[in-house]
């Protein structure tokens, strides 16, 4: 027997004990703990979010016992034309911001508990489409989807990692010959300019710290998204404002609760790269160990002043050279730099794996 259960953004901790037994599932990313939901959920608590949107837990009780949790989020009211707005219906909760990838809640994947909870929402919220996005492929729900509802795969989001090598050496030989240059000229700008320019590890970071890390980011993000018509054309500049609307909420937003810094300081996992000028912070690269062989990156920027440094990109560098294949020798660390197709990902001997996006409907 399979019972639906609802709950509410003021209810998640009653089901923290369901959540923390389902979260061990091998499908499972840092993307599904219950510690980084914990910081999304406090963004709906801080009203973060418009009226016409409302986040909901969904429990699947097979027997009694906690099965399959959706974590929903409803747009009651939406648009989207070429990749431009977002369209109405049911998403998971993180679509939008920093959750790379998403899923349902599961320890074995069950699809009776899937179709009911999918039934239930739809009827409880009367939505008519369900947007399942960023679902990692290979996984039991990508399988489901794919086999059931093949017709509604709308696209495909690549994402990129490095595999672990014996040596730096062999990692070095990944790296594209225009990247090698590149971190050549990066360092000897250093040098010329005499920039003190370095890298430090923070296992545990303050709060301090994560504000002004991620001020940094909020900077950066600002500048990129600045208007400007005759340069960009107008669909660029369209795509610019949306961008610069979501940035603006987002700074608005560190006013109220931002579950990034929320999980910089209190994700026991959380593993931060600062980049420095001396002692000033000047960039970071943020992301969440998952058990001891994957690194989940997140984030990665820089303070713009810095650019003809390419800051960025020399840090990954030196976190390959100094931190993982420190003495020359091997890792089995994955550094999974996960949604997008940035160059600098690739000219770090990067490899694609791939997100599947649905659009199901009645």
């Amino acid at each position: 027997m399979i019972e639906i259960k609802f709950f509410k953004p003021e209810q998640f901790d009653e089901i923290k004990a369901e959540w923390e037994e389902l979260q061990t599932g091998k499908d499972m990313t840092v993307f599904q703990q219950r510690v980084w939901y914990d910081g999304l959920n406090r963004q709906y608590l801080a009203d973060c979010f418009k009226s016409s949107e409302k986040a909901v837990y969904a429990v699947a009780y097979r027997d009694g016992a906690a099965a399959m949790i959706a974590p929903v989020h409803v747009k009651k009211h939406g648009f989207e034309y070429k990749g431009i707005g977002s369209d109405s219906g049911a998403y998971i909760i993180g679509r939008w911001g920093f959750t790379d990838y998403l899923n349902f809640i599961y320890r074995d994947f069950d699809p009776e508990c899937f179709e009911e909870l999918v039934a239930q929402i739809r009827t409880k919220f009367k939505v008519k489409k369900f947007h399942f996005d960023f679902i990692r492929r290979s996984t039991a729900m990508d399988d489901y989807l794919l086999e059931k509802y093949g017709d509604n795969k709308i696209s495909e989001t690549i994402c990129v990692q490095t595999l672990p090598h014996d040596s730096f050496e062999e990692f070095h030989k990944t790296m594209t010959k225009y990247s090698r240059q590149n971190i050549r000229k990066a360092f000897n700008r250093e040098n010329k300019t005499g920039t003190e320019i370095h890298i430090s590890e923070f296992g545990t970071v303050s709060e301090e710290d994560a504000r002004e890390f991620f001020s940094i980011y909020v900077d950066r993000s600002g500048r990129k998204n600045e208007l400007d018509i005759k340069k960009d054309g107008l669909k660029n500049t369209i795509l610019k404002y949306f961008n610069k609307k979501y940035n603006d909420e987002l700074k608005n937003g560190l006013k109220k609760f931002n579950y990034i810094i929320y999980n910089m300081v209190n994700n026991p996992d959380s593993y931060m790269i600062g980049i420095f000028h001396g002692e000033q912070k000047i960039g970071f690269i943020y992301g969440i160990m998952e058990g001891k062989n994957i690194w989940r990156n997140i984030i990665v920027c820089f303070d713009e002043e810095y650019k003809y440094f390419t800051p960025g990109r020399t840090a990954y560098f030196r976190y390959f050279r100094d931190i993982l294949y420190a003495d020359g020798k091997g890792t089995d660390m994955i550094t999974d730099m996960s949604r997008g197709t940035e160059r600098h990902k690739y000219e770090l001997g990067g490899t694609e794996h791939y997100l599947d996006n649905f659009l199901v409907r009645p």
